[in-house]
């Protein structure tokens, strides 16, 4: 069952990483976030969709 969550969490954050990648920001902004996915495996995808929905909405 471990497991199961290590590869879902896995696929979450390569397609949060993905998504990241996919829109048209500087550079820095991309690179700054996938970090911040990588080192914070479960809150970093979450933030980055949280904010990023807000910002397109705005």
């Amino acid at each position: 069952m471990g497991r199961m969550w290590v590869i879902l969490i896995f696929i979450i954050d390569v397609l949060a990483i993905i998504d990241v990648w996919k829109r048209e920001t500087s550079m820095e902004k991309r690179v700054l976030w996938t970090v911040v996915i990588f080192l914070l495996p479960l809150i970093g995808p979450i933030a980055w969709y949280g904010i990023s929905r807000r910002i397109i909405k705005l």
